[in-house]
């Protein structure tokens, strides 16, 4: 059957649902809403995003990712043999390490952000990784911040998952991180 008015749009973007307006007044106003980000995209526009996978060739698996101006490249070593093997265990061991270029961001070194990270992407990656599959061994994950563009942790969470996949590590699904904001109060510009 032939579509009218031209070709069916090959992205979906959801609509939010109507509210009635008499039970809730509007969050913000057309005032609030008219200005644009520091990156140039507008109150409700997303950042844009691209993932690639096979990035490092000599790497199990690996993945690229560029979220708006945010880019992150993973490593997945593994699994191995692990270094405590003296220890048997039925179920495999996931390292995760995160750090940043020198020239990510403004601030420099191995601050406690990128220990905290490390463990943020491990809660979120050990979960869906069927670690009994591979007992005695380790998976080693290296995610590497390129470039900071804000909200890097969902990034690197989504792009380490690609990285695992590419590997052919046994996976329940893939795991996707995402950034919410949620404004608590009406905005009052005085």
């Amino acid at each position: 059957m032939a579509s009218k008015g031209g070709a069916a749009p090959s992205t979906y973007t959801p609509a939010p649902t109507p509210t009635n307006k008499a039970q809730r007044p509007p969050f913000f106003t057309d005032s609030d809403v008219d200005w644009t980000r520091s990156d140039g995209r507008g109150f409700h526009q997303c950042r844009s995003a691209f993932f690639r996978t096979g990035a490092v060739n000599s790497a199990a698996g690996s993945a690229y990712a560029e979220f708006g101006n945010t880019k992150v490249i993973v490593s997945v070593f593994g699994p191995r043999e692990s270094k405590k093997a003296m220890m048997y265990s039925d179920k495999g061991r996931l390292n995760c390490n995160v750090s940043y270029t020198t020239f990510a961001t403004t601030v420099h070194g191995q601050g406690s952000d990128n220990k905290e990270f490390s463990t943020m992407l491990h809660k979120a990656l050990e979960g869906a990784v069927m670690l009994e599959t591979f007992p005695k061994t380790t998976v080693d994950v290296f995610a590497l911040v390129l470039e900071s563009g804000g909200s890097d942790l969902p990034v690197v969470i989504s792009c380490a998952s690609l990285a695992l996949a590419d590997a052919g590590i046994m996976m329940y699904d893939l795991v996707a991180g995402v950034s919410v904001v949620r404004f608590m109060y009406r905005l009052e510009v005085s």
